[in-house]
């Protein structure tokens, strides 16, 4: 091989590389960009800390093998559904999130995530982990454990649906 061919090589190999850091570095900055905007998400979250406000709405989310329970109370009474939750915009809820033993499973650690909302929050076994947020759109949004926890991982996904 020729020196010349070996140089031209090297450049356009070099070309190659940094074409490529270019577009990484644009879209990493985009990225940035679009996330720091203060509409991106779709909820507003207002603590991570235990209190539960005094105009929150409590819902106990349950992570277990492989599903996600919501549980609350409202004028019906107690109401709990299984991988779906359905909420008002512009109400302020809190999550309470555990993780139990399901009927054929132990209990294992979770982490519930709502990217839409800016949410993730562990799911421990004994713990309670709780977040305030406030949902500022109407839509429905994907939720889904991003822990892995055994074999059906894959399943625990949801829907959150905020509606008028």
């Amino acid at each position: 091989m020729s020196e010349k061919n070996h140089n031209n090589k090297l450049k356009a190999e070099a070309l190659w590389i940094v074409g490529f850091m270019v577009v990484l570095a644009f879209a990493a900055g985009l990225n940035f960009y679009i996330t720091s905007q203060s509409d991106f998400s779709i909820a507003t979250k207002m603590s991570g800390s235990n209190q539960i406000p005094k105009n929150s709405t409590p819902i106990i989310v349950d992570g277990y093998q492989w599903a996600w329970s919501f549980t609350y109370y409202n004028a019906s009474g107690k109401q709990t559904s299984v991988d779906n939750l359905n909420i008002t915009v512009n109400h302020t809820y809190t999550f309470i999130i555990t993780s139990t033993a399901g009927s054929q499973s132990n209990a294992v650690i979770h982490d519930l995530y709502i990217p839409q909302f800016g949410i993730q929050v562990y799911a421990v076994p004994g713990q309670n982990n709780t977040i305030t947020f406030t949902p500022v759109k109407t839509g429905t949004f994907v939720l889904e454990c991003v822990e892995y926890c055994g074999y059906e991982h894959y399943l625990m996904r949801g829907y959150v649906t905020v509606v008028a």
